[in-house]
């Protein structure tokens, strides 16, 4: 409960004086904050993508509105790594009216090709995931589907490799959504445990397991029903992982994760 008038007199009375050096003291810290963001802009506009870079653990302290200007024409520059840079700090951001912009730049993304490209575009996602908002599940599974790599050449493999690592970002990213009550998030990877490709359905149950991890007994009897089955299933990765989630399950005390490994003799410790 917030004190009172008489209250408050009588923490004046008892309190010492605040002398002109005491109140010097939030003027201080206010101007050494203004001088952080005119720093941070001053680099925007002129430093080398090294010095960018290093900004962003500021930029996700102070989300000052003035970084959105220059941080979303940043992202439309010819330069690749200045735009992969943008989309980092404008998810340090957090600000969710930036969710469009990240999303058509991921579109344009899609088209680039060469050295960078596929970095822009786990920035971006990487971004969309920390700003933190359920509705973007859409988006991410529609990225998803366009994560398919080639096969067979040089190329081609390099391709996939890179595909499945943004993937994994993705899948990584509606975990965290999930883990934090997203429903959307949650449906997404319960989905994504029945794909065609064994690395989803892989990273899916991994992920799925992670997001019950603060609410271990609130895992549905047919989610643990559809972990179990997936132990079972004829890829290692897959089987593996679904083992992996039941046992993570069990140790923060998930009770039909626990009758999993009692029932089949198998140590959940």
């Amino acid at each position: 409960m917030a004190p009172g008038p008489k209250a408050l007199r009588i923490l004046d009375e008892v309190q010492p004086k605040v002398t002109d050096t005491d109140r010097s003291r939030p003027k201080k810290k206010a101007r050494y904050s203004e001088e952080m963001i005119l720093d941070c802009l001053a680099v925007m506009e002129s430093g080398d993508i090294e010095d960018l870079f290093e900004i962003i653990p500021r930029i996700r302290v102070l989300r000052d509105a003035r970084f959105k200007k220059p941080l979303l024409a940043m992202l439309a520059h010819k330069d690749v790594r200045r735009r992969e840079f943008a989309a980092y700090a404008i998810g340090a951001l957090r600000d969710r009216s930036l969710l469009d912009p990240l999303k058509k730049e991921f579109a344009e993304a899609r088209q680039l090709k060469g050295q960078g490209a596929r970095e822009l575009q786990i920035a971006i996602v990487d971004a969309i995931g920390t700003i933190g908002d359920d509705a973007a599940v859409d988006f991410f599974l529609s990225a998803l589907r366009s994560c398919g790599g080639g096969r067979g050449s040089a190329a081609g493999k390099a391709a996939g490799k890179s595909a499945v690592r943004l993937g994994r970002w993705i899948i990584e990213s509606l975990g965290v959504l999930a883990q934090q009550g997203g429903k959307r998030s949650l449906k997404a990877l319960l989905e994504l445990m029945d794909h065609d490709d064994a690395e989803i359905r892989a990273m899916a149950v991994s992920e799925l397991s992670v997001s019950y991890w603060h609410r271990p007994n609130e895992v549905t009897d047919a989610t643990i029903q559809k972990i179990y089955n997936l132990t079972s299933a004829r890829e290692p990765v897959v089987a593996e992982s679904a083992l992996s989630a039941l046992q993570n399950l069990a140790d923060v005390g998930c009770r039909r994760a626990e009758e999993f490994f009692e029932g089949s003799g198998q140590g959940a410790d």
